[in-house]
């Protein structure tokens, strides 16, 4: 048998380009079989009808470095701080490299000290020097506006005098043993106390009276008080907590806001000597004139 007798297969052009081979000039396909995969005919050649494919030239310095420059496009970017040109691993997610990143949080760091010393001086600036009173008061839940109410109300003046101390009797609740584990007042405790509608009067002229009302909590407290006297409250309120959280500056990343910390943490703090129980309105609402006055003295020192 001669070597023509041979059959040889035919190859598609990308096989034989892999041969270094290409169709010569007017070469027509020995045959064309369909392709499922490119849905359509593919041409096959006789190779020993093709002639070779040219001699690849090496590429030139300039096709190199683009090359290199196109590589490099996917593998590295500059920094959007330095313009520094880095892997791309080593920048973050802003495109900071680790220095820029660590430059960037120091100002913001900087530039959010300013604005809690700022914003615990304007707080605090607006209390009314004498005239200033804190109030606290206890009660049988949390929601002041979906029907708890309250047990307990104080409130003293700037020197710890008390202005008013009186437990509540409530109107619709009969006990609140989650409440009571917490400030120990019993339905018994309230059986004979004043309504809060008998206590309006004095509780309104007391405020009424004030420069400012100083509220470790503000907001719950105020959501007790009764139609007639929250609006005048709200408009003298400031809140405690919210001038402690400034100060102990503990940033919540989650709430993009400083962490509110409990009474007794602040009166810890402030070197506040209890006089009753905690978690009793007179005994709060002096807890919470020592941490007020504390912060004063923590922002305008004498």
């Amino acid at each position: 048998m001669t070597a023509d007798a041979v059959d040889v297969a035919p190859l598609s052009r990308t096989a034989l380009k892999a041969q270094r081979l290409k169709p010569a000039p007017d070469q027509e396909p020995v045959k064309r079989v369909w392709s499922r995969k490119r849905r359509g005919y593919i041409e096959l050649f006789d190779p020993r009808l093709c002639v070779p494919m040219p001699t690849k030239r090496p590429p030139s310095d300039a096709q190199l470095a683009a090359l290199e420059a196109g590589r490099r496009k996917l593998t590295h970017a500059d920094c959007a701080g330095c313009s520094q040109n880095l892997e791309r691993h080593m920048l973050d997610r802003a495109g900071l490299c680790p220095a820029c990143a660590e430059a960037e949080w120091e100002a913001e760091q900087r530039e959010r000290e300013g604005e809690r010393q700022a914003a615990l001086l304007e707080l605090v600036n607006q209390a009314v020097p004498g005239r200033t009173v804190y109030m606290d008061t206890e009660t049988t839940g949390l929601y002041g506006g979906c029907g708890d109410e309250l047990l307990e109300l104080a409130l003293v003046d700037d020197a710890g005098n008390v202005l008013l101390d009186s437990l509540v009797k409530p109107d619709r609740h009969t006990e609140w043993p989650e409440a009571q584990a917490i400030h120990g007042i019993t339905p018994a405790d309230v059986m004979n106390a004043p309504s809060l509608e008998s206590l309006l009067p004095r509780l309104l002229a007391v405020i009424e009276d004030a420069g400012t009302l100083v509220i470790y909590n503000a907001g719950f407290d105020l959501a007790f008080l009764p139609d007639a006297v929250r609006p005048v409250a709200s408009n003298k309120a400031l809140c405690a907590m919210h001038a402690f959280s400034l100060h102990a500056g503990e940033w919540d990343e989650r709430r993009q806001s400083y962490r509110w910390h409990k009474l007794g943490v602040a009166a810890c703090a402030a070197g506040h000597r209890w006089e009753g129980s905690a978690h009793r309105a007179r005994a709060d609402a002096l807890a919470t004139r020592s941490v007020w006055h504390w912060l004063c003295a923590q922002v305008k020192p004498s």
